[in-house]
């Protein structure tokens, strides 16, 4: 996809079956959903096996002097006891990076918009043994909020004490960490806001170029379904109360401007374009 200047690329780690809708969607209604079945299946929740499809990627922005990746998925071959899920991978995420035409050393920014396991994940890797950072060159950028509350109360999730040992403090050791308050600019075309309600920290990154722009969500929205009921929270927000204003103002706004949407969970084709308002919600267009 081209905006402006920019190019921007999805980096897949994962594309496929995913949780049951009711587990990780808890106010899922199958009356509810019965009229969008027409769309969703089979690209975005299949039936037959009673799971939603969905995807964990990262997005490259590509712009004349800067490369950036925002959120880094799972990661390779890390114990997660929490969530078997996400529990050693071994994807091919490095080679549909290389796929791409980018070295790990090329990377200038990672930007994490949150700092669960399915978006920090590839910040380190296992080499001889140690996990060090994937991307040496890089600063790692990330909400100071979101940050000291990982490693402060949250530590006592099993996930996290595992996340911080492998994932986040070869990274403070290397010196490569840049906490930051919102709201941020990375670049005249890139800029940070907080979007509270997924996790307290939860930033999103808006991407202006050429008369173009792009939202890149994180988890403000999981799946498209959220797009037509969204006071829908997902299981995993830390804060569903400012979640849903959080995820309306986002629609509404985009809904207004016609810009894309760039999650990190949805299935093919990955991103969308939010439309007029109908009923609670609005028109998910997808391209």
């Amino acid at each position: 996809m081209k905006i402006g200047k920019a190019e921007v690329t999805r980096i897949e780690e994962y594309h496929g079956l995913g949780f049951p809708p009711q587990a990780f969607l808890p106010d899922w209604s199958d009356a509810a959903v019965e009229k969008h079945l027409q769309w969703m299946v089979p690209d975005h929740y299949s039936p037959n096996d009673g799971r939603l499809v969905g995807s964990i990627h990262s997005w490259l922005i590509r712009l004349p002097n800067l490369t950036v990746l925002v959120d880094t998925c799972s990661g390779n071959h890390k114990n997660r006891p929490d969530s078997p899920f996400f529990s050693m991978m071994n994807s091919r995420y490095m080679e549909n990076l290389a796929a791409a035409g980018v070295d790990p050393e090329d990377i200038d920014i990672v930007f994490c918009t949150h700092l669960h396991i399915d978006h920090v994940g590839w910040n380190t890797r296992l080499v001889d043994g140690r996990w060090v950072p994937t991307f040496k060159n890089a600063k790692y950028i990330a909400s100071r909020s979101e940050f000291e509350l990982l490693v402060g109360e949250e530590q006592r999730l099993a996930d996290n004490q595992h996340m911080i040992i492998d994932t986040i403090q070869p990274i403070i050791d290397s010196d490569q960490w840049l906490l930051v308050d919102t709201p941020h600019h990375i670049c005249d075309e890139l800029y940070i806001e907080e979007s509270p309600g997924h996790t307290l920290g939860h930033c999103h990154l808006t991407l202006t170029s050429g008369g173009g722009k792009a939202v890149f969500t994180g988890d403000i929205v999981h799946h498209p379904i959220q797009v037509h009921f969204p006071t829908w929270n997902s299981g995993a927000c830390a804060a569903p109360d400012l979640a849903v204003p959080t995820r309306l103002k986002m629609l509404e706004g985009l809904s207004e401007t016609g810009d894309w949407l760039m999650p990190v969970h949805f299935a093919r084709p990955f991103c969308c374009r939010v439309g007029r308002p109908i009923n609670e919600g609005f028109e998910c267009v997808m391209e």
